[in-house]
């Protein structure tokens, strides 16, 4: 079976996500792709919703699509999961891995712990972003959605979030003050 992991801290989810899971769904030679947001991204310092509340969105969001799964992996750690934890986790259900992640990764993407081991497991897909330029040695998916959870918690636009969890979302944000970190 071959898999696709695509992980972040969807904090929060909003349409770029989703243009990205449809995007692999269509391009990627994938019997399912996993999601799986981060209790807290290893390189960054929190969150701005709890990871039980991103993991319910997503599930909300992604409800009707039967090839993705949301998994909780992370979530239940209670902790910063390095990447390479979540593929060795899925490593035992898959032929094949592949690891999506967006073009902003790419700068660091030779500091993320145990690079080495973790670009030997997995067939890298990078889906483009502020017109970042993408090594042609990675697989690259085109989406054309442009915004970033950081924009949104700073400006709540409801057009950028999906519908299925858009008022939810807002909501939560407004009363919780949400800002970058």
């Amino acid at each position: 079976m071959n898999i696709a992991l695509y992980g972040g801290s969807f904090d929060p989810p909003h349409l770029g996500h989703v243009a990205v899971v449809e995007r692999a769904l269509k391009a990627l030679d994938i019997d399912k792709l996993i999601l799986v947001p981060a209790f807290v991204n290893p390189f960054k310092t929190g969150t701005h919703a709890p990871a039980t509340l991103r993991l319910e969105w997503l599930k909300k969001i992604f409800s009707n699509e039967k090839s993705l799964l949301v998994s909780d992996f992370e979530v239940t750690q209670n902790r910063a999961v390095p990447s390479i934890e979540t593929v060795k986790h899925f490593k035992n259900e898959a032929d094949k891995i592949y690891f999506i992640i967006g073009a902003d990764n790419l700068a660091s993407l030779q500091q993320w712990h145990q690079f080495e081991t973790l670009d030997a497991l997995v067939t890298w897909v990078v889906a483009s972003r502020d017109a970042i330029a993408i090594d042609p040695a990675y697989q690259h998916l085109t989406v054309d959605y442009t915004v970033s959870s950081t924009a949104l918690r700073k400006n709540l636009e409801v057009r950028h979030l999906p519908k299925q969890v858009a008022q939810e979302i807002k909501t939560y944000y407004e009363e919780h003050h949400a800002r970058s970190y």
